[in-house]
């Protein structure tokens, strides 16, 4: 069995925590064989996969970025990140548990944060297109940069008392770690549903914030002009062009706009919803060590699912 994660050009922050989840959680499981793919954290539910492979889903999600996948039999689901991915599917709701990124701090140790920093994660895209580091100085925050290594990014994350995130997973992992923390919306409408189908399973609905794009390429790279070919090609040949145009003004307007999302109300969901999920995922995840290639009951998955759902007048769900 191989474990699978998103590669792109650049190192993204939420994909790369497979490489530090799944090892730890299920020790001497994976292996270079591709007749069995297994997929965790990302939103890598669709048609990329091979149809002769097997695929073992713990926790991935749909993303809308590909074509949604045909569940024929090779398909062996534990369970899915949310309510929207499984709607999308046409699984049960009951199979809906949450993201296992959920799951960092208990699988590595790590302590509650308590830090003093206000932090900084922008999309991986935008650090590469925009001036981000420009921006959070002039602001007076700390830019955590996705494309770092992963155990660097969570060290950054404990050492902050607010984070602001553009990433879902700078999100997904400084509310696991107790760190409160504003959602920055996506310059990219298509990267904005799966923070519902995450957050819902947290009873939290996400009040974002919006940031201008810090340089004219970043804005031109989440345009309409990014989704053709030869669009993309032309980016690619203009980058150095379009990274100076206007640099100056963009970079302040973005950086009074992140000053003032440093001041917003931040959120966090509840102790006691955060813990449920935690412990309705590391029961599926000990299903999938005792038979990993059958999927639960549905009854069981029923069960599971009620047992997780914060009790009456303790949800942290917000509206907004």
């Amino acid at each position: 069995m191989i474990l699978y994660h998103w590669q792109g050009r650049a190192s993204n922050f939420g994909d790369e925590l497979n490489t530090l989840l799944w090892p730890r959680l299920l020790p001497d499981f994976f292996d270079d064989d591709p007749a069995v793919r297994f997929l965790g954290i990302g939103s890598i539910l669709d048609r990329r996969h091979a149809r002769v492979a097997t695929k073992l889903v713990a926790g991935s999600g749909y993303g809308g970025y590909e074509a949604k996948p045909v569940l024929d039999r090779s398909w062996v689901i534990h369970w899915v990140r949310g309510r929207r991915t499984a709607a999308r599917l046409g699984l049960e709701a009951a199979l809906a548990l949450g993201d296992p990124a959920v799951l960092l701090p208990r699988a590595l140790g790590l302590a509650t944060a308590g830090g003093q920093d206000i932090g900084f994660m922008p999309h991986f895209e935008s650090a590469g297109w925009g001036a981000w580091q420009s921006v959070a100085a002039m602001a007076g925050v700390r830019l955590i940069d996705p494309r770092d290594p992963p155990p660097a990014i969570l060290a950054a994350i404990q050492g902050c008392k607010l984070l602001l995130s553009q990433a879902l997973h700078g999100v997904i992992v400084a509310d696991a770690l107790r760190v409160p923390w504003v959602a920055i919306r996506p310059l990219a409408q298509v990267h904005q549903a799966k923070w519902l189908d995450w957050a819902e399973m947290l009873e939290v609905r996400p009040r974002f914030r919006g940031l201008p794009a810090s340089t004219l390429l970043e804005w031109a790279d989440t345009s309409r002009l990014s989704r053709f070919h030869l669009g993309r090609v032309w980016l690619e040949r203009m980058q150095p062009r379009l990274a100076d145009i206007g640099s100056e003004r963009l970079v302040a307007r973005a950086s009074q706009a992140l000053g003032r999302a440093a001041e917003a109300a931040p959120q966090l969901s509840s102790d006691i919803a955060l813990d449920r999920c935690q412990s309705r995922m590391l029961d599926a995840v000990q299903a999938i060590r005792a038979r990993p290639l059958r999927a639960p009951s549905s009854a069981g998955a029923v069960r599971r699912a009620r047992s997780c759902l914060p009790a009456s007048g303790n949800s942290a769900y917000q509206p907004g």
